[in-house]
């Protein structure tokens, strides 16, 4: 497992380190609520000084309007003139750094230096090697080499160097785009502009080269399936619309394209944890029906809604939802995702666009349920996800900023509830001005009370909404099936 690893090697905070393994965030600055914080009385920091994003072996730091910049090896990105105010410059958008192992990032006095730990790996085949036997495995010029291939050195066959990564489409060396990353499935970037169009396209290419290569037909359309028309697309991949050639039944058929090499090992993680979301069934949750992957792509089978998102019945409709219509989707997404804290699963990207709807305006159901964590804790995603997406920021609560790793059902409880104050009202918890950082809105977290949008909510239904996107998580409901009371009183 790859490890990025933050050294302060300057200032106050000197000696400390902070390392990371898993997809996560970090803030530097002087609130007492950063990751690394400086004293208040420091003036070289802002309150919030920058963004660290981290999915190993990747790093990536956002300047959040600070007074004095962050420099990155020297050069300073972002920082704001005297004259500016915080939000002027808020009003800019300074742009996002891509680190490596290395790298220096200083603030005033203190300086951090990035640092890259990358899995041991044979040097012949490129099989990972556990820490535990990274001793016993040692080769030459602190390299590692497997059992099997030290046996075969052993015998005066040539130990070969492991296989550069190729673009699991057009087949090209791969190897200048993945970096350090060895062997696996790849899409590379030629490919990847086309796919963003089409990703389906990738797909079928990959499963009909594989079949050729086997020396067997290419089979009949995608996996077994035939593709309709694309219903909508994402950061990661489009939702189709297919037929199931054995029985005609007609499905919704998701791809997702990684954006890194994909490992073997990467791969069967994230289909096993895929495996066990298939057992979470709940008339409010969309039934997943078979997924499977080839190359870099992985497709999903699931349950067609022909009424849409909840997102395009409020676009369609323009304006807010009466409770009376409102209120029965709200239960029953909340009947869904209480089944899913019940069984011990957090969605952590609610918002309109993830609550399908059975028929136009009814029949609620929560959608891709753990697809987006799992593909970005098996490490898939590349640095893609937070806040990536249009609609992510909104409904986003603010300890998923400061705690990205644990978020609990009490997160899923703000962002659903943002989502049904958005169905109420057609506005927001939280006010976001045009040009402003949406990192720094969250993170103040000002939140307007609904009937400061609409004084026409009758209060019992607004002092439920109000306490689901409370600031504070233990000012909210703790899960669904609290919130799911609650609102039922008040309608």
């Amino acid at each position: 497992m790859a490890k990025v690893i933050l050294d302060v090697v300057q200032g106050p905070l000197a000696g400390r380190s902070f390392a990371f393994e898993e997809h996560d965030t970090f803030i530097f600055g002087r609130h007492p609520d950063c990751h690394a914080h400086l004293s208040p009385d420091d003036t070289t920091a802002s309150r919030h000084h920058f963004l660290l994003e981290v999915n190993p072996p990747d790093a990536r730091v956002r300047d959040l309007g600070s007074l004095n910049g962050t420099y990155v090896n020297g050069v300073k990105h972002g920082g704001r003139t005297r004259h500016e105010s915080a939000e002027e410059a808020q009003g800019r958008r300074f742009p996002e750094v891509d680190l490596k192992g290395g790298d220096r990032v200083e603030v005033g006095a203190t300086a951090l230096v990035v640092r890259v730990e990358m899995p041991a790996a044979c040097v012949s085949c490129g099989t990972a090697i556990p820490d535990a036997f990274k001793s016993l495995c040692a080769w030459v010029g602190n390299t590692h080499i497997c059992p099997p291939c030290r046996d075969k050195a052993a015998t005066g066959t040539p130990v070969a160097p492991p296989p550069a990564p190729k673009c699991s489409q057009c087949g090209r060396d791969a190897s200048g785009e993945v970096g350090e990353r060895r062997g696996g499935d790849y899409i590379c970037e030629d490919c990847r502009r086309t796919a963003r169009a089409d990703p389906a396209a990738v797909l079928a290419q990959v499963l009909a080269q594989r079949a050729r290569e086997a020396g067997g037909p290419a089979g009949e359309g995608l996996v077994g399936y035939r593709l309709g028309k694309k219903l909508g697309a994402g950061g990661m991949g489009a939702v189709y619309l297919a037929e199931r050639i054995e029985d005609g039944r007609t499905v919704a058929l998701k791809v997702m394209l990684a954006r890194v090499a994909v490992s073997e090992q990467a791969r069967q993680g994230f289909l096993r944890e895929i495996e066990v979301l298939k057992g979470l069934r709940h008339p409010n949750i969309v039934e997943l029906i078979e997924h499977g992957s080839a190359g870099g792509a992985f497709y999903f089978v699931m349950e067609l809604c022909r009424g849409g998102s909840l997102q395009d019945l409020l676009q369609k409709r323009g304006r807010p939802l009466p409770t009376a219509d409102a209120g029965p989707l709200m239960l029953e997404t909340l009947d869904g995702l209480a089944h899913a804290h019940a069984q011990g699963y957090v969605h952590r990207d609610l918002k309109p666009a993830n609550i399908l709807l059975a028929e136009e305006g009814r029949g609620a159901k929560v959608s891709d349920f753990g697809f987006a964590k799992s593909f970005d804790k098996a490490g898939l995603s590349g640095m893609t996800q937070t806040g990536s997406t249009a609609g992510t920021w909104p409904f986003m609560p603010r300890e998923q900023l400061i705690n990205f790793k644990y978020i609990k059902p009490v997160s899923d409880v703000w962002s659903v509830g943002a989502t049904f104050y958005y169905m109420l009202t057609a506005a927001l918890p939280r006010d976001f001005p045009a040009g402003r950082d949406p990192i720094d809105v969250v993170l103040e977290n000002r939140i307007v009370p609904i009937r400061s949008r609409d004084p026409g909510i009758p209060g019992s239904l607004a002092e439920v909404v109000d306490r689901s996107v409370a600031a504070k998580p233990e000012d909210r409901y703790p899960d669904a099936g609290d919130f799911r009371a609650a609102l039922a009183r008040a309608l």
